[in-house]
């Protein structure tokens, strides 16, 4: 009976450790995900920044302070193929145009490598970037659903708060960031950035 209980318990973890995301592929839901995954191996992560995290299984990674919106690790964390350099996060408000608060990771390999190692993301080419996952809600009581409209460069409708993943590339290095921009309320943040809620405390 030991034995059974023992293979049982190791099928049902090599279960979970298929059903695991990587850190990246966490942060194409552009939501708390992201942020419980950062939890998860915040062990390894702190070994490479500063972090902090809150009682609801969320962590996240302290920027520098003076102005800086990224922090950059000591050494690359590996993800799969690829190596995890930095994370960057920053917010502004446009007034008429909107809020736009962005976050995400910076890589060492270029775009094309970045996209081959997410090969789920379904990516869309806008401009010189890639997008991906674009939703919307159309008012501030809706729920989110697909938006077939995305667009970059062309501010969300009144009213209306956007959100996606997006890739760029510069210097042969890739960030993947979340945006969340818009009519964008505290409500809308709540469930999407608990690092925000935790640095107010």
């Amino acid at each position: 009976m030991k034995c059974t209980y023992i293979a049982l318990a190791f099928a049902l973890s090599m279960v979970n450790a298929a059903n695991a995301e990587s850190l990246p592929e966490s942060l194409l839901h552009c939501d708390s995900r992201f942020f419980s995954e950062l939890y998860a191996q915040q062990h390894t992560l702190r070994q490479v920044s500063p972090m902090a995290a809150d009682n609801d299984h969320h962590a996240w990674f302290i920027l520098p302070g003076n102005k800086s919106d990224t922090v950059w690790f000591t050494y690359p964390i590996k993800a799969g193929a690829l190596s995890i350099i930095g994370y960057t996060a920053q917010a502004s408000d446009l007034e008429e145009m909107g809020k736009y608060y962005y976050w995400g990771l910076v890589f060492s390999e270029s775009r094309e490598a970045v996209m081959a190692a997410l090969p789920g993301a379904n990516w869309q080419k806008a401009g010189e970037e890639y997008f991906s996952n674009p939703l919307i809600k159309r008012s501030s009581d809706a729920d989110w659903q697909p938006n077939t409209g995305a667009a970059s460069g062309i501010a969300p409708a009144k009213g209306s708060v956007e959100k996606l993943a997006m890739l760029s590339e510069i210097n042969g290095k890739s960030t993947l960031l979340c945006s969340v921009q818009g009519s964008v309320t505290a409500a809308d943040l709540k469930p999407i950035r608990p690092d925000l809620q935790g640095q107010k405390k």
